[in-house]
Parts: C-alpha cells; structure tokens; sequence
C-alpha cells in the first residue's frame, strides 16, 4: 500500500541530504547574561552585529524548550546531518574541529541505521521528553533590520551555519519568545517567506494557551491562504482541544477549499482521540464533497477501531459512489492492515459489483493471509 512505499522511497533521499557537508561559523559569540529579557538580549546581538561588521550575513540564536517523542527530532538532515560530529549545543559552545571527512564509510552506516530505526518508530507510540530547540534567525547584508528567515533545529543536533557568525542569547521562555515572534510577524514583508518561516516558529512552542490565538488570529485575517494554510496546519501540532474545535469551524465553512482541506489534515494530526471522532463527523456532515473526501482519505490513516468501523459504513451506506470509493480505498489504507475484514465482507456482500470488485482489488494489494483466503473462497464460489 502507498504508506509503505513512501517510506522505502525516502530512505535513499534522507541518505543524500544527511551527507552534506556541515559549514560551522567562523565566529561565536554568546550573551554575557542569558538571564535578561529576551527582547533585551536580542537588541544587544543586533547592536553586536553591526558594531563587528557582520555585513555578509550572521545568525542569531536561543532555544526554548518542547515535549517531544524520545526518538523525535525538528531538523533538517540537509544542515549536516548526524553524520557531523559537531552538535549546534556544541557549536554554540564555541568547541572547534578541524575535519569534518574522517568518519568515512561508518559514518554512512550510522546514519543508515539511524534513519531505518526512525522509519520503524514512526508509528508506535513515543514516551514524551523535554528539548531544546533552537531558533535560529538569519540576517543578510540586505535589510539588518529584519531576518531573513527562520531555521529551528534541536541542539543535539548538526546544522550547517553557512560560515557565518552565530550570536547565541541561551534560552528563553515561551511567552517572551511568542511575544518577539508575533511582533516580527506583524511587521514582515507580505512577500517573502518570512511570514511563513515565523508561523512554523510559533508552531513548535509547547504553550497551546498561546500559540493557538496566534495562529487562529492568522486563520481568521487577510493573509493569503497559503499562509493561513500553514496556521490551521501548526494548530493541529499543538493537540489542544480548543484548536481542535478551530480546526473543525475552519474545515466546514472557510471559503477556500484549499485551507479547509489544510484544516482537515491537521485534524488527522491531532493527537486527541476527539480528532477521530471529528474526522468521522466530518465525512458524514460536512457540506462540501471535498471536505468529506478528505476526512475519509485521513481516516484511513488513523490506527483506530472506530475508524474502520465508520469507512465500512460510508462504503455500504453512503448514496455518494465517489464517497463509497473513498472509503473503501481509505479501508485499504488502515494501518495494521485494520480495513481487511472489513474488506472482505463487502467484496462478499455489498450489492453493488463495481465496489465489491474495487474491494477485492485491495484485499489483493493487502497481502494479508486472511484476504488471499477470502480470495480463494470468492473465485471458486458458484
């Protein structure tokens, strides 16, 4: 089925990006008192900046602190990897290193195994931690001023700094760090990807009390929808039940099909069980066919009895046969293989040829032992 196949073909991209040489900053330089305001510390680095000359470009960076999956990360493998040995909590510690090729071919392995064990992670259950994430914020010689854009990364992780010079303020609470983000937010350029670079910034901060009228107040307001897009996409990652409820509105009645199907995607992202129950009701009530369209897809990708119980009653009972065949390919789509009795209850019974042939296509593209024996049992039935 197409999950699976997505993740055999994203190990070899991961593998190319992971690789790339790490650049480390040709200067650090940290806060002398990490304990003041942020918004002090940070008028310091931009008047550090200018007195050094940082003309060509600098970084400035601080970390706030977010409860993630144990094995999870926010980073990109394209900044260095972790096949670089130096860590941004390194980096931002002034350690040096000298070369950056002698891991050779071990390296590669590390990282392999690394990525596989990701990949085998990715849908069980995680114990929740807490870590440092920094936010790193890039100036050019353009407009100092403003950044230029927004890269997060977790510190124990590698992240290529372009050769430029990093000025590091330590750590920050979440309600001056959202503060700072929403002024930035309010004066960036409507063109650019800056906007869009500081909604994904609020997006990873674990305080959904604050987050969520933030991103809602984009939701709401005149920004264009690929903007507003990513807000109802950031909300789903704070599993808050008054985003949940946001998301909901915003699917039924946004006027742009766009941002209501964003909407019903970060529904399917929620981690609350409510969201399943929402994504249920959705496909049932929801207005526009291409919500409910949306709802069934994601429903497919919900580990959830209450999901492949709902799929089998939109199969059988819907009058949309669009919707019917939604469902039914979302059936297939179950994890765990979930949908298959109930596919094969319908290739055996539902009244309608088309869909109980479209059912025993995917039982066939199952390869569940239980759907080749419901096979053998159709093909010899008089």
């Amino acid at each position: 089925m197409s999950g699976r196949t997505a993740a055999r073909i994203v190990l070899p991209i991961l593998l190319a990006t992971a690789l790339a040489a790490q650049e480390l900053p040709r200067e650090v330089l940290r806060h002398p008192n990490p304990g003041e305001p942020l918004a002090g510390r940070y008028a310091w680095a931009v008047r550090e900046a200018g007195a050094r000359k940082y003309g060509t470009g600098y970084w400035i960076g601080y970390a706030v602190q977010k409860r993630m999956g144990e094995g999870s990360s926010i980073g990109s493998f394209g900044h260095g990897g972790r096949a670089v040995k130096l860590t941004l909590e390194e980096i931002q510690a002034g350690k040096k290193q000298e070369s950056l090729t002698a891991e050779g071919t071990e390296s590669v392995r590390a990282t392999a195994r690394e990525v596989l064990e990701d990949l085998e992670k990715h849908t069980k259950a995680e114990k929740k931690v807490w870590k440092d994430v920094a936010l790193l914020f890039r100036y050019g010689s353009g407009n100092p001023s403003s950044p230029e854009k927004v890269d997060m990364s977790n510190l124990d992780l590698a992240f290529g700094l372009e050769g430029l010079p990093l000025i590091w303020l330590g750590g920050a609470m979440d309600e001056e760090s959202l503060a700072w983000i929403e002024k930035r937010y309010d004066s960036a350029p409507e063109k650019g990807g800056l906007r869009k670079h500081l909604i994904a910034a609020a997006g990873v901060h674990d305080s959904p009390a604050l987050v969520v009228p933030f991103l809602d107040g984009i939701l709401k307001g005149k920004d264009p929808d690929r903007l507003r897009k990513d807000a109802a996409f950031w909300i789903g990652q704070q599993d808050d039940p008054a985003g949940l409820r946001i998301l909901g509105r915003t699917a039924r009645n946004d006027k742009a099909a766009d941002v209501r199907k964003s909407a019903v995607f970060a529904i399917s992202r929620v981690g609350l069980e409510a969201a399943v129950d929402d994504l249920i009701d959705l496909a049932r009530t929801a207005e526009e066919r291409d919500v409910r369209h949306e709802a069934i897809f994601w429903l497919g990708q919900r580990a959830s009895k209450k999901s492949a119980s709902a799929l089998e009653k939109f199969v059988v009972n819907d009058a949309d046969s669009k919707i019917q065949e939604q469902a039914l390919f979302a059936l297939s789509e179950l994890p765990e293989n979930e949908g298959v009795e109930p596919l094969i209850k319908i290739a055996k019974t539902h009244p309608d040829p088309r869909i109980r042939r479209r059912a025993v296509f995917w039982l066939g593209e199952s390869g569940d032992p239980r759907a080749l024996e419901a096979l053998i049992v159709i093909v010899k039935a008089k």
